[in-house]
């Protein structure tokens, strides 16, 4: 893809191809996922129709963060509320009133609406996908929801979030009563919070760093954007303008909210301007996100119910800021995004590492985060995995970028 035709044409057109193509992941689809393959985002299927129901307002339980009108007006139809399903499972019993086209994302339970409201649509795929269950229940929209309207408390409180934006999850609607009890869908918005005046193209983060399958010959975007804006220094700004709105994102949510963001490739969106600038980092996917009480009771803030870090089996809070950081932000994203670096300029990995640690470092309030000395892991492969509780285990490594 060139850097120049992301203004051309409709913006999520550029966004959705980045999702789905854009996308250096590692691991085969086929051996990582129990979810039919020709759903796989990167496979050659254009569209999903997306089946949905009509639930009447006493068979579901709808839960809100202010939902733009157009989007609650879009889900709710004459008193009922769409309730929409992955393909890939089986909901019988529930009479189909009608399909959306939509795009999967790249964490392939999540779809893009195609025509009219264009929203993401997070759906209940109750299968094995990458390691975790991608189950959606009640608990888990109630967290979403929660931690948006807890993202929109903190942009309200403040005159600037800096390079930091989100994609607000302002509608969920659960299942209540029958077979499917509990099973939920979340609307995500397209348009990030605090909102901007200027069009600008929002390209996931891993579109940045990956190689175009269609056109093979073309650098990756965050090469051509480093060539285009800081080919003087190349280093610097690459640190400073692709990395810096990462590090500044973890450190404004870790000081100011008590929150762990898992802000690696799939989870954040680069918001870009017309001038082909990265202006913005923008978070998206609240379901996992965890939080630190401790923090947020000094602040004064309400505490969360689920996602404490340290409260659950085989973690401890350190262990958790390390997961976050280290592992989701660090091995899956920075490591990524230095070695593309370094592989289309003449910069030492070591140097890359040195500068971004330095960066951080000189961020204010970087040391709110409870790190352990040594980095730590999952303590199962993602094959092996079974269910969603896990192990975090001391991986006896040191960290590269704090």
């Amino acid at each position: 893809m060139k850097l120049g035709d992301l203004f051309v044409g409709d913006a999520l057109s550029h966004t959705i191809y980045g999702e789905r193509y854009l996308n250096d992941s590692k691991g085969s689809f086929y051996d990582y996922s129990d979810v039919d393959a020709r759903y796989d985002p990167q496979g050659p299927i254009p569209h999903i129709n997306l089946p949905y129901t009509l639930l009447a307002l006493e068979k579901c339980i709808v839960l809100q963060s202010v939902p733009p009108k157009e989007l609650l007006d879009w889900v709710r139809i004459g008193g009922k509320y769409r309730f929409f399903w992955h393909p890939d499972v089986a909901r019988p019993g529930l009479d189909v009133a009608g399909t959306v086209c939509t795009q999967p994302t790249s964490s392939t339970r999540t779809l893009l609406t195609e025509n009219g409201l264009r929203v993401y649509i997070k759906t209940d795929l109750d299968k094995k996908h990458f390691r975790f269950i991608r189950r959606l229940h009640r608990s888990s929209i109630e967290h979403s929801i929660a931690v948006c309207s807890d993202l929109r408390s903190m942009c309200n409180e403040r005159s600037d979030t800096g390079r930091y934006a989100f994609l607000p999850e302002s509608l969920g609607v659960v299942v209540q009563g029958g077979d499917y009890e509990g099973s939920g869908v979340i609307f995500r918005e397209t348009r990030p919070h605090p909102p901007v005046e200027d069009v600008r193209v929002l390209m996931p983060y891993h579109s940045l760093y990956a190689s175009d399958p269609q056109e093979p010959d073309d650098e990756p975007l965050l090469v051509q954007i480093v060539k285009l804006h800081g080919n003087r220094h190349p280093l610097e700004y690459f640190v400073a303008e692709i990395i810096g709105p990462i590090l500044e994102a973890w450190t404004l949510l870790i000081s100011v909210r008590g929150l762990l963001p898992e802000l690696h490739g799939q989870n954040t969106l680069a918001e870009i301007d017309a001038n082909l600038k990265l202006r913005r980092a923008v978070h998206r996917d609240f379901q996992g996100i965890y939080s630190d009480s401790r923090t947020r009771s000094a602040l004064g803030l309400p505490l969360f119910t689920k996602h404490v870090a340290g409260t659950e089996s085989g973690t401890t809070v350190q262990s958790q800021y390390s997961h976050v950081f280290d592992g989701m932000i660090g091995r899956y994203l920075l490591v990524r995004l230095s070695r593309a670096f370094c592989a289309h300029f003449s910069v030492p990995y070591e140097q890359i590492i040195s500068e971004i640690r330095n960066y951080h470092h000189a961020i204010p309030a970087w040391k709110v985060a409870d790190f352990p000395p040594m980095t730590y892991r999952f303590g199962t492969s993602a094959k092996d995995q079974v269910g969603n509780e896990v192990q975090l285990v001391d991986s006896g490594e040191k960290p590269e970028f704090r």
